[in-house]
């Protein structure tokens, strides 16, 4: 037993598997990449075939990557499933003697044991039916045991239905999992879940419906069935607010056979009739939502119904859990840890599709570098973790008052950078003091010195555009700080440095940091 529970401590799953193995790869291409640059002497700032070294080294990792993650993703993946679909295409002509292997800890090794344990119960019924037969003809030739022919008859029937339901229900699951594992896009995903439903079970009326923990309300996602199905997709509901919230906030299935009896129904002008099933989408102990299922006739769900209805909820918490996975992994590699900004690699990308653009159809390209003022007296003064939540507040702050089309990324320590497609120096300059002046007003004792440029009012190549915005930012703080310039011209510091905090006050020019 106490090995049994070691072993689930120590179990991955198959997504957490993939990450490590294409982090793994990661590092490994990464260091190289760094051990060819050192021993050859290599500058990454050299062509070869017309493109940077370094260029060449990200195509590179990227692709060592993206191969270590497609590759450990058939071993860990692909290939159990073609066997474990091999084995169920078999059981399903008849052979239910066959057994998928278990040799696995993972979701696979799961399906394939609960797998086993359905085809156990259903020899188990074939070896049942069997013995009835024989007992049948018994009875058949020996007429004194006529009571017992029709005992052994009906359980004859109730195995048959029995064995049909097991077939029917395991069918059934395979083609949900089968349809609703094979979409990794979150929000694709509850369309899916939808269709899926609606497609392969009886229901007059269905919702799934998502906890969303920064807003702290369960929100609807999908709905099929309703009157107003627009209506139910624009409702939330409180943590314990109707069947739904006591659902989630108890992580328990909630049977409401006749929904006009029920009081802690929220109808919200809806007109609601028959039965009502609500199960929670649980994963590994944490609830992720919740999923009703609706019939028009009042106690229409069996406790066959319930169990198994409870069964596709939990295919439908996996397969969420695992599209969330994914897409928290995805948004991890483009943006920064802290803030919840773009990081700046993701930026340099952004930056070269919008220069391509703003130059092929002569479109003005604005970029505004800000930095936070004094931040390391900030950072003595209150500590480390009020700076950083004010670095957060600032992310905050910007991405809340950009457009969808403005990037906004953390570009190093206290440094943000903004680029703003379609904007010229005059638009962009007006942008940078509502930033300031919504800094200033919300933090306290926090302030933001900005340097704007412009193409094509102050550059003609893309590198330039955020040097020259570096050289407006430096003469900003070299003006005092807490203010909003643009390029005017001029060639930047040997090195970019602000004036120092303790010496602000020297004749003597220091070089910029910012």
């Amino acid at each position: 037993m106490q090995k049994r529970n070691h072993s689930k401590m120590l179990r991955l799953s198959i997504p957490v598997k993939v990450l490590l193995a294409a982090g793994f790869g990661y590092v490994a291409i990464l260091f190289a990449t760094t051990w060819a640059t050192l021993v050859y002497s290599l500058d990454t700032q050299d062509l070869w075939l017309g493109i940077k070294i370094e260029h060449w080294f990200l195509i590179g990792e990227i692709f060592f990557v993206v191969l270590v993650a497609t590759i450990t993703s058939y071993f860990l993946l692909d290939r159990p499933l073609n066997k474990l679909t091999e084995i169920m295409n078999k059981a399903g002509e008849g052979d239910f003697l066959i057994r998928a292997p278990n040799n696995r800890s993972d979701e696979i090794g799961m399906l394939a044991d609960n797998f086993n344990k359905m085809l156990a119960r259903v020899t188990d019924l074939s070896a049942n039916k069997i013995q009835t037969d024989h007992d049948l003809i018994i009875v058949q030739e020996e007429l004194k045991y006529k009571k017992s022919l029709e005992e052994k008859t009906k359980l004859i029937e109730r195995a048959n239905h029995t064995l049909e339901n097991l077939v029917k229900d395991l069918s059934l699951l395979y083609e949900i999992g089968q349809s609703i594992n094979q979409t990794i896009d979150l929000e694709q995903l509850y369309q899916v879940i939808g269709d899926v439903l609606k497609r392969n079970l009886r229901l007059k009326n269905f919702s799934l419906m998502v906890w969303n923990d920064k807003h702290q309300v369960l929100t609807v996602k999908t709905v099929f069935g309703f009157e107003k199905d627009s209506k139910v997709k624009q409702m939330t509901f409180q943590a314990g607010e109707g069947i739904a919230g006591e659902v989630l906030k108890t992580g328990k299935t909630i049977y409401v056979g006749d929904v006009k009896k029920e009081t802690r129904l929220v109808e919200r002008g809806l007109e609601l009739l028959g039965s009502i099933l609500s199960v929670p989408l649980t994963y590994k102990g944490e609830t992720l939502g919740v999923i009703n299922f609706g019939r028009d006739k009042t106690y229409s769900f069996t406790n066959h119904d319930v169990k198994m209805l409870t069964l596709v909820a939990n295919q439908v918490a996996l397969a969420m859990a695992n599209a969330r996975l994914y897409t928290q992994t995805r948004e991890l590699s483009v943006t920064d840890e802290l803030t919840g900004v773009f990081n700046r690699r993701h930026f340099a990308q952004v930056l070269q599709l919008e220069w391509k653009r703003a130059v092929r159809f002569k479109r003005e390209l604005s970029l505004l570098m800000i930095d936070v003022d004094y931040f390391k007296r900030y950072n003595d003064t209150y500590g480390h973790l009020k700076g950083d939540e004010a670095l957060k507040e600032i992310g905050k702050i910007l991405i809340a008052n950009l457009r969808e089309v403005d990037t906004v990324a953390r570009f190093g320590g206290e440094e943000f950078i903004v680029l703003l497609p379609d904007t010229d120096k005059r638009g962009a300059q007006a942008v940078a003091e509502k930033l300031r002046h919504l800094v200033q007003e919300k933090i306290e004792a926090i302030t933001i010195s900005v340097g704007v440029a412009t193409y094509p009012d102050d550059v003609t190549e893309m590198d330039d555009l955020i040097d020259h915005a570096d050289i407006a930012l430096y003469n900003a703080k070299d003006k005092g700080r807490n203010r909003v310039l643009t390029y005017t011209g001029g060639k930047p510091p040997e090195s970019l440095n602000p004036p120092s905090e303790e010496k602000q006050d020297s004749n003597i020019k220091p070089r910029l940091v910012h």
